[in-house]
């Protein structure tokens, strides 16, 4: 592989990646051998000296400034170094670090600190941060809570290793602790990443700057950036990664997708198929429960979603989603169902008949009775006020085998959203099939969607083979529609 040749292109920024060769390289050596020892003493003093242009942080007053770039570019380092030359001039006086845990923290962003501080303040670790000589202290906390920053003031934050940032609370953390950056003469916040899939913040992220790059700096790079690295190490990551792949564009050459690369639903499959209110005259509502396994602030969120179906086929989908407590959920089922829904589906893999007993508590104390459906054949009965009826699903099968249908009939259109449902939405084009996250929302979805919409989720041969079957139904459903001459409600 011609190393120099890639570095010639044009990144995903739009800047020009200069080319260095071998060559150019021992000249810089002999260079620097030729400095004379005591100003190279100096970069002990001023470490920052020693950054690529494009690796410096730049001055100004800008609100923030982001590193998207390849593997081994050297984003953290050149952050570090700007962030110890602030607190050894005093330009930083309150400092936070944030990373997808509190132990990230200290593995990435607090050793690099005490690695690149200036011999006139070095800092070393306290807790999970680090403390300076000067008395400068940053706080660690994590994109793990909604609320990292806890009531702090910060005239500086560095958020790092955004791509591993958990989706449930990585906007919700990043909103905080942005919005705790808020003290001094110019507060402004640093961030960094590589790429690995549709990520909402770093979408964000990249909107903030093009709407306004002076206030939002980006600097975009890549892999070949890095003159330091070996010309063998660079041969083997992109064996690695496989040059022309997904894994590749994104780990070496650090470019940013709307998607993930796996993904079963395609944001425009629902786009051009929302509504703004719940259709008039619906045939049958069924709720979809994916119940967590506690209701403390570490728990998953309980997947709650509403389906609508109305003549013609089409299907209408609201998200209920929230933490909750599991008194909570049986309280939010019983009271949809009390308003117009026949019953609810719930998965029962984690948490038994615990959920179906809960909401028959609560049935009971609101006057109602509740009645479980034993056979998987039998359709869903239409509400019968004063009855809820319950099915209870084991998930024998992988994920993919229940989703893929869905989101074919999402595909023909014979889904729509009310409203924006940014999370669901959000699960639905960023879980890809085999990870082990587990998409709570989606789940949800899916159990609601398919109980009305007839799909059978039965192990298929293949999941072309279910996505092909699910198609056929949609046209069906299509056909009889148009040849009513039936609107969508």
């Amino acid at each position: 592989m011609d190393r120099g040749e890639d570095r010639g292109r044009t990144g995903a920024g739009g800047a020009h990646r200069v080319s260095v060769s071998p060559l150019h390289e021992l000249a810089l050596c002999d260079a620097i051998d030729a400095v004379p020892a005591e100003l190279l003493a100096l970069l002990a003093f001023a470490p920052e000296l020693s950054l690529r242009p494009d690796q410096r942080v730049p001055r100004g007053d800008w609100r923030s400034c982001g590193y998207v770039a390849g593997r081994g570019w050297g984003k953290t380092f050149g952050i570090a170094a700007e962030i110890n030359r602030r607190v050894a001039d005093g330009e930083c006086r309150a400092p936070a670090l944030i990373a997808p845990t509190v132990d990230r923290v200290a593995e990435v962003q607090a050793s690099a600190l005490i690695d690149t501080a200036r011999i006139d303040c070095p800092c070393e670790a306290h807790g999970k941060g680090v403390r300076w000589s000067n008395g400068v202290t940053a706080e660690a906390t994590s994109a793990e809570l909604e609320r990292p920053s806890s009531g702090s003031n910060f005239d500086l934050v560095w958020m790092t290793e955004l791509v591993r940032w958990n989706p449930s609370t990585r906007m919700a953390a990043y909103r905080d602790i942005t919005t705790a950056c808020r003290v001094g003469r110019r507060p402004q916040y640093l961030w960094d990443t590589t790429s690995r899939g549709k990520n909402d913040v770093i979408q964000a992220l990249i909107a903030q700057h093009e709407a306004a790059p002076r206030a939002h700096r980006l600097t975009r790079g890549t892999m070949f950036d890095n003159p330091l690295l070996t010309r063998k190490y660079i041969r083997d990551e992109v064996r690695k990664y496989g040059r022309g792949t997904r894994a590749y564009d994104e780990e070496i050459l650090g470019l940013v997708f709307t998607e993930a690369a796996g993904a079963l639903w395609d944001q425009d499959w629902i786009d051009p198929y929302r509504v703004d209110a719940r259709p008039v005259s619906p045939l049958i509502t069924v709720i979809g429960l994916d119940p967590a396994l506690s209701g403390d602030r570490t728990a998953d969120e309980v997947g709650i979603a509403r389906a609508t179906r109305v003549i013609g086929g089409h299907v209408y989908v609201e998200d209920l989603s929230a933490k909750m407590s599991p008194e909570d959920y049986a309280g939010v089922v019983v009271r949809e169902c009390r308003r117009d829904a026949s019953g609810v589906v719930v998965e029962r893999n984690h948490v038994g008949q615990h959920a179906r007993d809960l909401i028959k508590v609560h049935a009971k104390l609101a006057g109602l009775r509740v009645e479980v459906l034993p056979d998987p054949t039998r359709a869903f009965p239409p509400r019968s006020p004063g009855t809820i009826y319950i099915r209870e699903v084991v998930s024998h099968h992988a994920k993919e085998t229940r989703a893929a249908p869905v989101a074919a009939l999402y595909k023909a259109g014979l889904v729509h959203h009310i409203g924006t449902l940014a999370r669901l939405e959000h699960e639905q084009t960023t879980w890809e099939p085999g990870t082990r996250r587990s998409p709570n929302r989606l789940d949800a979805a899916v159990f609601a969607v398919s109980e009305i919409a007839d799909v059978t989720l039965v192990t298929p041969r293949n999941v072309g083979a279910s996505i092909r079957e699910a198609a056929k139904i949609a046209k069906q459903l299509r056909s009889a529609g148009r040849s009513r001459r039936i609107g969508i409600g």
